[in-house]
């Protein structure tokens, strides 16, 4: 048995109403020009998007982007690590969503993806992405389990929080006769302060929303940053 997570990815996370509010989001700041999705997945968000922009799709896993072009066929995709750009143009806007970011366990690696963002911007373009808030690091205290079947393979996916604000997710799929293929990753949960302080540093303006609401606002899971270019 072999499983590729990119084959199951969006029928264990895929969420149409969330893509939408995503979708919805970026167009409330720039519905138009050139857009740059970096770790695009299976291309849900581009999916969304490709009818206002020219979208180009990013990726460092093979599978999922095939699977990002079968969904999006017109548009261009590029194999390659969100923190290095050097050989990519400049774009009018760039997405980093699904919580892309908290899966760099340094801050130092962090702060290498958005400068490389803001450096691959035109003037006046957006930079978005997401993070987990701390709230989140606080949910999987009590180790999470969903169990379930996925395109016909049962599954096992558990979600337990470790010190120093890491959160491990632990995948089990299982063939007909009992026999697990499995998969373990790790996020870390960066505080708010820590974020203003390195989007500070970094000298440029920036929006902050919590669960698409404006504002730093406790309670919520997610911080959504706009970041924009302004060179002049």
């Amino acid at each position: 048995m072999s499983i590729s997570l990119a084959e199951i990815f969006d029928a264990l996370v895929e969420d149409e109403t969330v893509s939408n509010q995503y979708a919805d989001f970026v167009l409330g700041y720039i519905s138009k020009g050139s857009c740059l999705d970096l770790a695009c997945g299976t291309g849900t968000i581009s999916e969304k998007l490709k009818n206002h922009f020219k979208i180009t799709g990013l990726d460092i896993d093979p599978d999922m982007l095939k699977q990002y072009m079968k969904r999006n066929p017109e548009c261009e995709t590029i194999l390659g690590s969100m923190s290095d750009l050097r050989l990519l143009g400049s774009y009018d806007s760039i997405i980093l969503f699904g919580d892309s970011l908290n899966y760099l366990l340094g801050l130092d690696e962090v702060k290498q993806v958005i400068s490389e963002a803001l450096h691959h911007l035109n003037d006046k373009g957006f930079f978005f992405f997401d993070m987990h808030t701390e709230n989140r690091h606080q949910e999987f205290i009590q180790e999470y389990l969903e169990e379930g079947i996925v395109l016909g393979h049962p599954f096992q996916w558990t979600i337990l929080s470790l010190p120093d604000l890491v959160i491990n997710h632990h995948f089990a799929f299982y063939d007909e006769v009992g026999h697990a293929q499995t998969l373990s990753f790790n996020q870390k949960v960066y505080p708010y302060e820590d974020m203003v302080e390195l989007l500070e540093s970094l000298n440029c303006k920036f929006d902050v929303y919590s669960d698409f609401e404006l504002g730093h606002i406790k309670d919520k899971e997610k911080y959504l940053f706009v970041l924009r270019k302004e060179t002049s």
